[in-house]
């Protein structure tokens, strides 16, 4: 059971990667603090795995290869590139211990970890979710303490598509495109 396990975590990882190839070879933008590993994790697996058979040693240098451990999440609109001693979701490394995650922990996801990347993809997203939270806050029937939280949630959106917008994508060289 554990080596079902282990090949449908890496045929997911082998599925966010080819989805990152395939966001950058689009020409999407790719924006913080880890937007350079995400590019060069994409271009790695492009390089080494994509397109081909993989045998079980293949299969697992990709879900072993600590540059390749991208993890994606539609609900939270970003990728985790995770680096575990950078990780701000993990509890062991936040009271002064080892790192212990092997995948992000979505449920303490910080939004200033250095381990985040968004790509354009990601903020079509919050600004789908942004239009939702628009319509709901309009509602006159909403009570005050939904529609609080409603603008708070807003003001986040916004600043996150800000942020993208305004920054510069990694740069980008002809070995980075996949």
């Amino acid at each position: 059971m554990l080596d079902i396990l282990d090949f449908e975590k890496t045929l997911a990882l082998a599925d966010a990667l080819a989805e990152a190839s395939d966001r950058i070879a689009a020409g999407e933008k790719v924006t913080g603090p880890a937007a350079d590993r995400y590019v060069a994790a994409a271009a790695e697996f492009s390089a080494r795995y994509r397109g081909g058979f993989a045998s079980k040693g293949q299969l697992k240098s990709l879900r072993q290869n600590p540059r390749l451990q991208i993890f994606e999440d539609p609900q939270a609109l970003l990728t985790c590139n995770l680096d575990p001693y950078k990780a701000l979701c993990d509890v062991d490394l936040a009271v002064g211990g080892k790192p212990s995650l092997r995948t992000p922990n979505w449920n303490r996801c910080n939004p200033v970890c250095a381990n985040i990347s968004r790509t354009d993809t990601h903020i079509q997203r919050a600004r789908d979710q942004l239009t939702e939270i628009n319509a709901d806050c309009e509602d006159p029937l909403a009570p005050y303490p939904l529609r609080r939280r409603l603008e708070l949630c807003r003001i986040s959106k916004e600043e996150t598509i800000q942020e993208h917008e305004a920054a510069p994508g990694p740069a980008m060289n002809d070995r980075d495109i996949p």
